[in-house]
């Protein structure tokens, strides 16, 4: 693997947003299929920020730091504010800025869905006297980007395994819930629960399949207009 060993920040923007600049001698192929990304690899997206200007940049989304990565001619960059950034359209998809993470927008309506790409670092420690491995989620796992004058890899350390944790957000009356089972769902929908249980059921969906949930949610927003 290989490291990038000097780092720099210029200002974006008219100083509105910073980014963390690093250079690296890493080929665009070794940034492919990382299991750490969103997307294959990275692609190009547009960038709208709160003051109505938009931007173009060769994007991925880090899932286990939860970062938004931008990809340069001869280096990555991370975002550092991305509380200056409205909307990022890329690969087919539109990302939204909550806190210091950003959401998949999914579903509208008076019902919202959003999903959370998440992953988390599962360290495999040592093998057991009986040939297994032991493995805990700690944060022994190195961020990915250390300050302005630190490293970045972009591929994780080999003794840790990447282990997904999506959940999904839902926006119901200006309030935000998060579910992952339809335990969790129906939960949020009480006043509802038996007519959405039944379809849920009938429709055989998968909270797991993101094209079942947008057609649960595309319900939802039917008998909820």
């Amino acid at each position: 693997m290989r490291t990038i060993t000097q780092c720099t920040k210029f200002i974006l923007c008219s100083a509105i947003l910073s980014f963390v600049v690093i250079t690296t001698n890493a080929q665009a192929e070794e940034a492919k299929n990382l299991p750490n990304f969103l997307l294959p690899e990275f692609s190009s997206g547009i960038i709208k920020f709160k003051s109505g200007e938009t931007k173009t940049a060769i994007i991925n989304y880090n899932t286990v730091d939860q970062e938004v990565v931008f990809q340069q001619k001869d280096g990555y960059m991370v975002l550092d504010d991305p509380g200056q950034i409205d909307t990022i359209f890329v690969a087919n998809k539109t990302l939204v800025p909550f806190n210091k993470v950003f959401y998949e927008l999914v579903v509208t309506g008076p019902l919202t869905l959003f999903i959370q790409h998440k992953s988390n670092a599962e360290h495999q420690g040592t093998p057991t006297v009986f040939g297994a491995k032991t493995y805990a989620t700690n944060n022994t796992y190195p961020r990915q980007v250390y300050g302005p004058t630190g490293t970045i890899n972009l591929r994780v350390p080999d003794d840790f395994k990447i282990v997904n944790a999506t959940e999904y957000w839902v926006r119901k009356n200006g309030e935000m819930d998060k579910f992952t089972t339809k335990r969790q769902f129906l939960k949020i929908f009480k006043e509802r629960e038996k007519e959405l249980s039944k379809f849920i059921d009938s429709n055989s969906i998968s909270f797991k399949n993101i094209s079942d949930l947008v057609k649960l949610f595309n319900y939802c927003n039917e008998i909820y207009s």
